[in-house]
C-alpha cells in the first residue's frame, strides 16, 4: 500500500519510513552542529577518536542514541564529502565524488594500501591534486573526475553535505524517499530489480475512468478483492463455492472470465 503507484502500491504514506526521516534529522543536526553541547555529549560518550557516520552502538546506548543510530542509516546513503584537505575521507570505502551514481571510487583499491586518505592526493605545497599519482591509481576517466573536484587554497576541513536533493539543503522530504529505500532493501534484498508489470500500472492509472473503477482493477490486480476464495485463505469460516453459478470457487478469474454468467455479462 505505500509503494509507489508505479510500483504495483497506492503511494501512502510510509509512517515507518516517515520516523526514520525525523531520527535522520536528528542525526543531521549532530553533523551540521558539531559544537552544540548535544552532539559534544553524544561525541565523548559514543564516538571520541571519530566522528558520528562511522559511530558504533557502544555500552550501555541510550533509547535515544539507539534511535538516532537507525536514522543514521539514512543520512549515509543521502550524503558525501565535500573535499577540503582530505584528511578524513577514505579513499575507497567514504562517498567523495561528483558522481551521482555512487559517489565512490570504483577503481581497484591499491594493493600496497599506502593511501588511506584523499590527503595523500594533495599537495601540501602547491594546493593541487598530485595529477601523476592520481593517474597512476585510478581509472581514466575516474582520474579525470578527481582532477577536476576544486580545491580551496585555503585547505578548509573536510565537509559533509546533502545528496538527497538538488538543493544541496536536508530536508524531511527528501530524507522520507531514501528512508523508503532503506526500507525496501531490508524487505527486499540488495539485488531486487523494479517490478516488472510498471508498464502495466502506468496505463491503469492513466486510464479515462472514474477513480473508484482504477482501484477496483488495481484490486483486482493485486488479488486484494474480497471473494470468498481470498476470505476463507484469511481464516474465516465461509463456502467458497461462487454462488452465482454453484460450480467453483469465486475467485477473480473465475467470477471476471470463467463462469458463465460473466461470460453471459460481458456479451451484453
Amino acid at each position: 500500500m505505500c509503494k509507489s503507484k508505479l510500483n504495483g502500491g497506492m503511494r501512502f504514506r510510509n509512517l515507518q519510513a516517515f520516523n526514520l526521516a525525523m531520527l535522520a534529522k536528528q542525526g543531521w543536526r549532530l553533523i551540521s552542529n558539531p559544537n552544540s553541547l548535544v552532539a559534544q555529549l553524544y561525541k565523548a560518550k559514543y564516538y571520541p577518536h571519530g566522528d558520528v557516520l562511522n559511530a558504533k552502538l557502544g555500552s550501555s546506548p541510550s533509547y535515544t542514541w539507539r534511535s538516532i543510530l537507525k536514522g543514521l542509516e539514512v543520512v549515509r546513503r543521502g550524503s558525501r564529502w565535500r573535499v577540503g584537505n582530505g584528511e578524513r575521507i577514505s579513499i575507497w570505502e567514504d562517498k567523495w565524488l561528483p558522481t551521482p551514481t555512487t559517489y565512490k571510487v570504483i577503481s581497484p583499491p591499491n594493493p600496497l594500501n599506502d593511501y588511506p586518505r584523499v590527503s595523500a592526493f594533495i599537495g601540501r605545497d602547491t594546493r593541487r591534486w598530485k595529477s601523476d599519482l592520481v593517474r597512476s591509481l585510478f581509472l581514466p576517466f575516474e582520474a579525470r573526475t578527481i582532477l577536476n573536484i576544486p580545491l580551496s587554497h585555503s585547505l578548509p576541513e573536510d565537509q559533509v553535505i546533502w545528496a538527497g536533493n538538488k538543493k544541496g539543503e536536508f530536508s524531511v522530504k527528501s530524507a522520507y524517499y531514501i528512508a523508503t529505500k532503506v526500507l525496501d532493501t531490508k524487505e527486499e534484498g540488495e539485488s531486487s530489480s523494479g517490478d516488472a508489470r510498471s508498464p502495466l500500472w502506468k496505463k491503469l492509472w492513466h486510464l479515462n475512468i472514474p477513480p473508484k473503477v482504477r482501484i477496483f482493477a488495481w484490486k483486482m490486480c493485486m488479488n486484494a478483492l474480497p471473494n470468498l476464495e481470498n476470505l476463507q485463505r484469511r481464516g474465516i469460516n465461509t463456502y467458497d463455492i461462487f454462488p452465482a453459478c454453484g460450480k467453483e470457487p469465486e475467485s477473480n478469474f473465475h467470477v471476471f472470465v470463467k463462469c458463465e454468467v460473466a461470460r453471459r455479462v460481458w456479451s451484453c
